[in-house]
């Protein structure tokens, strides 16, 4: 029924939706692109959703518009209001039903969830007074909030059902995880703070299916280090299962989950090893892809070693390293109707950081003992994976880009999992989303790169595209004199590209075919 609703909004404008490719937007006074989002029905783009500051009421006012398109750029509703200047959005997300925007209010100390539907109709509002816990909950969350760097961090979606705020917790010396859920079908919102015995849980969001979200949590309790998937019931409020593998069984660290489209099993990719080994220290096996009931019964799982069967594709150490291409990170799982599997992944590593070392041996001339880390991080090559109905993967195909580097203090640290996640939460990877046609047929992978030839030298925008039986690349040249920009998913062959100009206060959107 919602997804009827969804598609009636937008066919209403249909005799006038073709002929837009293009929209300006004046009066834009502050805008952060990554608050703004498409709008999707399964994998089909329907529209676009924009937040920004449209206008200054006076000393203490501003006046804000949330904007909502159709998938070919025509305004649908603005939804204008007036609120204090003290008030910073958050996050921004949509979940296949309603648009949610989390906001901040420094004025009254509250945190204030608010919810619309296609129409600009708010269906749930949800506001929730910042105690001292809370405000050390969101100082740990969001260290820097006025920027285009970073993705959404801690909201996520709970499917048509509503959305979820993850937040790391550290008090009296534990270090745990709480959840904030906000229900829109229910209009219903609580809390959920986990009461772990180990010392040390680290949550991460790996995905959500109906009524059950499922998080990656890494436990550690004196030497022994675990790695935890857990489903929560958000409608019982209840944990259902907590997954674990000890002793004889090959330890193994979630990165990416899809459901699997014959019997809504629970599908998740990642990374195992040796039986006992430390997760932290020791080199997975290989790749590793298990299939889960929901109520977190084991119903198969398939092992690719990186010495026996990547090794057919790959030059592989005995550390488990691809050779130019580092440790993999998974950005999705896809499941085509002829019963195929790709996964799309991301090559990372760390290397040596020249600087860090000069400022190191400075710094112990200089009598102190360490002024930062010896090595940085470097994404590299884009790998696209093809798996049979078993599991076991069969091809490999690697897109080489220029590699780019992120330099963080704790590119020291020995955990490859633990850095992955840090870099994909400060949008340190390339990836940047798949598309798929109604059907399932074909499916289009897209991400960034920089190219320095004679013919171009910037940022180049690429899509990897699947038409069934073979893959073909595709891309654009982009060259902006924006204050930001942002390319997002359009309509098959297409992208969408914003642009903000922040001195002429202007946004401007564009539809560019993929050459």
């Amino acid at each position: 029924m919602k997804q009827t609703i969804i598609a009636a909004v937008f066919l209403l404008l249909l005799g006038q939706s073709f002929a837009q490719s293009k929209l300006s937007i004046d009066n834009v006074y502050s805008v952060y692109l990554r608050n703004s989002g498409s709008i999707k029905e399964g994998d089909q783009i329907k529209g676009y959703y924009l937040f920004y500051q449209s206008d200054k009421v006076d000393r203490k006012t501003n006046e804000y518009t949330l904007q909502i398109l159709d998938q070919n750029l025509n305004k649908v509703k603005d939804i204008k209001f007036q609120d204090s200047k003290n008030v910073v959005l958050l996050e921004a997300a949509y979940n296949g039903a309603t648009l949610g925007f989390l906001f901040k209010n420094d004025d009254t100390k509250t945190l204030d969830m608010k919810m619309y539907d296609m129409t600009g109709k708010m269906v749930a509002s949800f506001s929730n007074e910042i105690d001292k816990k809370a405000e050390r909950r969101l100082a740990l969350s969001y260290k820097v909030l006025n920027d285009d760097e970073s993705h959404n961090k801690n909201m996520f979606d709970l499917k048509d059902e509503g959305f979820v705020s993850l937040y790391p917790v550290k008090e009296d010396g534990h270090f745990t995880y709480h959840l904030e859920f906000y229900l829109s079908a229910k209009k219903k919102q609580f809390s959920y703070t986990a009461e772990e015995e180990e010392k040390y849980a680290l949550a991460t969001y790996l995905g959500a299916t109906d009524g059950l979200l499922l998080l990656d949590v890494t436990k550690k309790q004196k030497s022994e280090v675990t790695s935890h998937i857990v489903g929560i019931n958000f409608y019982t409020h209840k944990k259902v299962f907590d997954i674990t593998n000890k002793g004889n069984e090959e330890p193994f660290i979630p990165i990416n989950m899809t459901t699997q489209k014959e019997t809504g099993n629970i599908l998740v990719m990642g990374s195992y090893y040796e039986p006992n080994a430390n997760i932290l220290k020791d080199a997975s096996q290989g790749i590793g892809v298990y299939v889960y009931t929901t109520s977190g019964k084991l119903v198969s799982k398939a092992l690719n070693s990186w010495t026996g069967d990547l090794s057919k594709f790959f030059n592989v150490s005995s550390k488990g390293k691809l050779e130019d291409i580092g440790y993999l990170y998974f950005h999705d799982i896809i499941q085509t109707n002829d019963g195929k599997v790709f996964a799309v992944a991301e090559g990372y590593k760390r290397v040596a950081d020249g600087l860090g070392i000069a400022v190191n041996a400075l710094s112990m001339m200089g009598g102190r003992v360490n002024g930062g880390g010896n090595t940085k991080m470097k994404v590299t090559d884009l790998v696209m994976l093809e798996l049979n109905p078993r599991y076991k993967i069969t091809k490999a195909m690697v897109y080489n880009k220029n590699a780019n580097t992120y330099p963080t203090m704790l590119a020291d640290m020995n955990s490859q999992h633990t850095l992955a996640l840090l870099m994909k939460a400060d949008g340190a990877f390339d990836y940047e989303f798949t598309l798929s046609n109604s059907d399932k047929t074909s499916f289009s992978v897209c991400y960034n790169d920089y190219e320095r030839s004679k013919e171009f030298k910037g940022n180049v925008f690429h899509a990897i595209r699947y038409n069934g039986s073979g893959f073909s690349s595709d891309q654009i040249n982009l060259s902006s004199k924006a204050t930001s920009m942002n390319v997002q998913p359009a309509k098959q062959g297409y992208v969408v590209i914003m642009e903000y100009f922040k001195k002429e206060k202007k946004l401007d959107m564009r539809m560019e075919k993929l050459n």
